[in-house]
């Protein structure tokens, strides 16, 4: 019976996607940043009205991504919402992609990774070969480099 009440309200609706667990991955990390700041800082907190005041109205920013992600979850406007997470996921591919390359080149053990001055490019040449003349495959720039 509420499975399908459920079913039914929801019929219509945006629902649930990679932007609203973003959002509340992110009200999350906020509320965890307020609860230190009140562990560490409480005695300041709590010994003065303004402070107190200040930190009241501030720890409610951790409730606005929520609501945003609820909003978006329940929003029968279809079309924008996946506009919204197209324009999301532009930006988080490109970090992830970053972020991605990084650890890849990090594990690398047997590789050194370095940028060519010219054009920027991403070169892997072999770790411990002492100091090496580097190509630039795509420029054809020759540069030195210790590896």
């Amino acid at each position: 019976m509420i499975r399908r009440f459920l079913r039914e309200f929801m019929a219509g609706r945006y629902g649930f996607d990679r932007l609203n667990f973003f959002l509340i991955l992110l009200g999350f990390v906020i509320s965890i940043l307020f609860s230190v700041i009140r562990i560490f800082f409480g005695r300041l907190i709590y010994t003065s009205q303004g402070a107190y005041t200040a930190y009241a109205l501030l720890s409610y920013i951790s409730y606005i991504p929520y609501l945003i992600a609820v909003f978006r979850a329940l929003s029968r406007n279809l079309e924008k919402r996946r506009r919204e997470e197209t324009a999301f996921m532009s930006v988080a591919d490109r970090w992830i992609s970053f972020f991605t390359k990084k650890l890849r080149q990090y594990k690398d053990k047997e590789h050194r990774y370095f940028s060519c001055p010219t054009c920027h490019r991403t070169l892997r040449v072999p770790k411990n070969r002492g100091r090496i003349k580097i190509d630039c495959p795509h420029c054809g720039r020759q540069f030195f480099k210790r590896t």
